[in-house]
């Protein structure tokens, strides 16, 4: 349960759904980060972080919670998660946002209410293949660049060995034993995307009809 206290979900929603906008807008500045303790891990003390990372994800199992989401822009939305490892996970969003995002297993679909469309991707495309998979082991699964404790957080930086999800997820953990607490998404033009988690409810099961997106436009696309 201790896994449970703050699972934080992935801005592919925010990334994907405003792709176009991404390319046009001007690129982000970071600052310089002001020194707070920042310390690199490496050898022993690296892996034994790595390890525990591990058993936090690995505990994370069926859950609802609020999401409250921050885009590359400033721009805020918020709406309600519900997540069944392995593989799957629902977003669905509060108004004014017309979107919902669910990845049945296999593929992750998006569904813009606003244009009437559903986008498909490969789970295995996406940075949220890294927290639903089965059996989550960072070392094996992905390329660790970096691993640090800074304010007291431990942060772990990865990105897909394959190449097949692009960009950079950061999970940042806090407690003892560890929790997921945020999870930051960088996309390859180097924008960001946060999203964080309140009032997280483990569940005993949940319907498999959550996890299905129908698609009004296509008359072969009738997915039950």
């Amino acid at each position: 349960m201790a896994a449970l206290k703050a699972f934080v979900s992935t801005g592919l929603a925010l990334l994907m759904a405003s792709a176009a906008l991404a390319q046009s807008a001007p690129a982000p500045t970071t600052a310089p980060p002001a020194d707070r303790g920042l310390v690199y891990l490496v050898d022993a003390e690296r892996a034994q972080a790595i390890a525990a990372a591990n058993a936090a994800l690995n505990g994370l199992a069926t859950i609802e919670a609020r999401f409250f989401q921050i885009g590359w822009d400033g721009a805020s939305s918020q709406g309600k998660v519900v997540m069944a490892r392995p593989g799957k996970v629902r977003f669905a969003y509060d108004a004014p946002t017309k979107l919902l995002i669910v990845a049945d297993g296999a593929t992750v679909a998006i569904e813009d209410g606003a244009l009437k469309t559903v986008d498909r991707a490969p789970l295995r495309s996406t940075p949220l293949w890294f927290v639903l998979k089965k059996e989550i082991d960072l070392g094996r699964d992905a390329t660790i660049t970096e691993v640090r404790r800074e304010d007291g957080l431990l942060f772990i930086t990865v990105q897909d060995r394959s190449g097949e999800a692009q960009g950079a997820l950061t999970l940042v953990f806090d407690g003892a034993p560890l929790a997921l607490t945020q999870w930051v998404v960088r996309d390859p033009q180097g924008y960001v995307t946060r999203v964080a988690l309140s009032d997280v409810t483990a569940l005993d099961k949940v319907d498999p009809r959550l996890f299905v997106v129908n698609d009004e436009n296509d008359p072969t696309d009738r997915r039950r």
